[in-house]
């Protein structure tokens, strides 16, 4: 009964001075709503990657130009992707061998290239890929109309394309592009084949993309030798681990690398499966969210100071209050409790207005994500982000509540009465 005669004065008081508390509760409201906005983004994001490595099958593995690096293991893999596109230390050769291993089923080499794609008066930028008949079939790429290429038409370098369905639309129309001639730097390629809507994987639109031969990209469109990568998939899941050991140790023959004490360091190449993959960019992710989070975290202090404040005020403008409060029997303790829990009613009250209006803008921004990126963008809020969110703000409550709460109660009630 004693606590809620507490509780009841510490409500008063509080509806007393209306704007003062809203703005207090304002500073926590955000501070709890933007971590758990950032928390809900990154946790969206490691389940999109994991979603979008997944969509090429479980028993994939990629391979890689360039030596891994302790930067790759602490996060840092901007840098180092920027540097593969200058490393030139795979070839198509390499993808030829890695197939023949028993452990693999097939294995894909790719090159990529950017450029204006024309037909008649039709002008467009594309992204083009170099490949075989298995980068399709690893991609999942099924023909709608026409055909893929063939490997006999990958070895005579034949001028062959598929398209991608958004890019038939956007170059043909309705008209049929079978057998037409587009031409991409200064080359003409027969049209052969168009390929069902895919949507985006690993981040790209596979309706916007060409398919070529890879020896034809590499000799007419790109003038280069080597690989950007290369994608094999293994027999069944179980070989996984094997066909990575046996494909580290195919590329050194072939590159004439030893490396006894298999430090993948001293590799020219990267060799990751797909759970690997999956696990190395949600580790960037997660670090990501975790300094995103931190800095969202900032404005709880913010808030919290703004809370003492506050507080500290209310204790300066009802001084008088306070005294007469003391002369008429209320206790140490009493004063203690009133402004204790006025602290955190306003904290508590912040920390579920923030977790609710954190979880509504969470829910808008997967939306928009969705449709800005072209991506299934899953809404994700988990439990334990809204108990460390309303534990947080409990504990801010109680911190930057005390020392005002202690200031009050230690006030003499003779100097309270005579205070003007």
């Amino acid at each position: 009964m004693e606590l809620f005669n507490t509780l009841r004065t510490a409500l008063i008081g509080l509806r007393t001075n209306k704007v003062r508390s809203v703005l207090t509760v304002l500073g926590i409201v955000i501070g709890i709503g933007a971590v758990i906005l950032m928390m809900s983004l990154g946790q969206g994001a490691q389940n999109l990657i994991i979603g979008q490595i997944a969509s090429l099958g479980s028993n994939n593995i990629f391979i890689e130009p360039g030596a891994w690096s302790k930067e790759m293991e602490k996060g840092s893999m901007m840098q180092s992707a920027m540097e593969e596109f200058d490393i030139k230390t795979l070839k198509y050769e390499d993808a030829l061998a890695i197939e023949k291993e028993p452990t693999i089923e097939m294995a894909a080499p790719f090159v990529m290239g950017v450029d204006r794609a024309v037909y008649k008066n039709v002008s467009k930028k594309v992204t083009f890929f170099g490949t075989t008949p298995d980068g399709l079939e690893i991609f999942d790429s099924r023909c709608v109309l026409g055909r893929a290429f063939t490997e006999q038409e990958v070895k005579s370098m034949a001028r062959v394309v598929v398209l991608g369905a958004k890019i038939k639309e956007d170059l043909f129309g309705d008209e049929d592009p079978i057998g037409k001639m587009i031409r991409i730097k200064k080359t003409n390629l027969r049209v052969v084949g168009m390929l069902e809507e895919q949507g985006t994987q690993m981040f790209m639109n596979m309706d916007d993309i060409i398919y070529v031969p890879i020896v034809t990209t590499q000799k007419l469109l790109l003038g280069e030798e080597h690989l950007r990568w290369i994608i094999a998939r293994a027999k069944n899941e179980r070989v996984i681990d094997e066909a990575v050991y046996n494909i580290r140790l195919l590329l050194r023959e072939r590159h004439g690398i030893y490396n006894p004490e298999n430090d993948l360091a001293k590799d020219d190449f990267k060799v990751m499966s797909q759970q690997e993959t999956a696990e190395m960019l949600g580790a960037v992710i997660g670090i990501m969210t975790v300094f995103l989070s931190c800095v969202a975290a900032i404005s709880l202090i913010v808030g919290g100071i703004g809370i003492m404040n506050i507080m500290l005020v209310s204790v300066a403008e009802r001084t008088h209050e306070i005294g007469l409060r003391k002369a008429v029997g209320a206790r140490s303790k009493d004063i203690l409790s009133q402004f204790l829990l006025e602290a955190i009613v306003l904290t508590l009250t912040g920390g579920i207005i923030g977790i609710i209006s954190g979880a509504a803008v969470s829910w808008l921004a997967s939306i928009a994500l969705g449709q800005l990126l072209q991506v299934n963008w899953q809404f994700t809020i988990s439990i334990s982000s809204i108990l460390l969110a309303f534990a947080v703000a409990s504990v801010i409550g109680l911190t930057f509540g005390i020392y005002p709460a202690s200031k009050a109660a230690r006030l003499s009630p003779i100097e309270a009465l005579r205070y003007e």
